[in-house]
């Protein structure tokens, strides 16, 4: 009987997301227009956080899901970019924070996608949700099972490899895959959290150790030459856009130098405010 009702409350809590009416999509609210960035990655995030589309052979892989209620843009960004007819067969949530994690449940109740995320990730995003109200109320994503640190899936022949990589929050998900261009592969990352976190005991010297981890992560054979940020500005997706557009030869989203300044700049500002944190004790 308890499982009737919770299932029942599901579905009328789901309803009444589905029932938001979903913002315009205008430059104030951030709204950007999608864009196709290799042949199987496309961006369909606003001006503010990002979220990309994966195309696999067997359907979407959406990384991130912008908060709620402008994860709502989603479906439509993906039917400008022609894929409103593919499967959405997985969603990859990066962290727990609404802005990543608060359109993930109206997609999986749109789409029947499974999500993946860390279980500490969760474990935030069932507190964030708590927590939102108003407009931005947003329900937690189903999650069956939690992504492990150094595992991965393989979804319609791309392999997806995850490593937990804790310090902006505890469940940071950093996600690691092969973006294609004109038939040449290319190894792309997502980082799970930038911007070092004070809140819990500990979590300033894992984000330290997470960026040199995945500094040496990138190094490796084939090394990273793709910076998925899941924030646009800390990869400068939309001045490389505008330099796409303008007719560039080569594809301007290849720049191995690129991800490694983009380590470097967390690991900089990090320190410095690890610094300034023990100055004012």
């Amino acid at each position: 009987m308890k499982n009737i009702s919770l299932a029942v409350l599901f579905l009328i809590s789901t309803k009444i997301l589905a029932s938001v009416e979903t913002p315009e999509m205008s430059d104030d609210n951030g709204y950007v227009e999608p864009f196709k960035m290799f042949d199987n990655v496309y961006y369909i995030g606003d001006k503010w956080v990002s979220s990309y589309a994966v195309e696999t052979s067997s359907g979407l892989v959406i990384i991130d899901t912008l908060d709620f209620p402008y994860g709502k843009w989603i479906p439509t960004n993906l039917k400008k970019l022609g894929l409103e007819e593919k499967p959405v067969t997985h969603i990859i949530v990066t962290h727990g924070h609404s802005d990543h994690v608060g359109g993930a449940e109206y997609l999986q109740s749109l789409y029947g996608s499974r999500v993946i995320m860390t279980e500490k990730g969760l474990e935030l995003a069932k507190d964030q949700a708590n927590k939102s109200s108003g407009m931005n109320k947003f329900l937690p994503p189903d999650v069956k099972s939690f992504a492990q640190d150094s595992s991965g899936i393989v979804v319609g022949g791309t392999e997806f490899k995850f490593y937990i990589t804790p310090g902006h929050t505890e469940g940071d998900l950093s996600i690691d895959f092969m973006a294609k261009d004109n038939g040449q592969l290319y190894r792309a990352f997502v980082v799970g959290g930038h911007g070092v976190n004070f809140q819990k005991p500990g979590l300033a010297k894992k984000f330290m150790a997470s960026m040199a981890r995945i500094r040496r992560l990138a190094i490796e054979s084939p090394a990273v030459t793709v910076n998925l940020s899941n924030h646009p500005h800390k990869n400068n997706l939309f001045a490389n856009r505008d330099k796409s557009i303008r007719g560039e030869n080569k594809n301007i989203f290849i720049s191995r130098e690129n991800f490694s300044r983009f380590i470097e700049q967390q690991e900089i500002l990090a320190a410095e405010k690890i610094r300034e944190q023990l100055e004012s004790k």
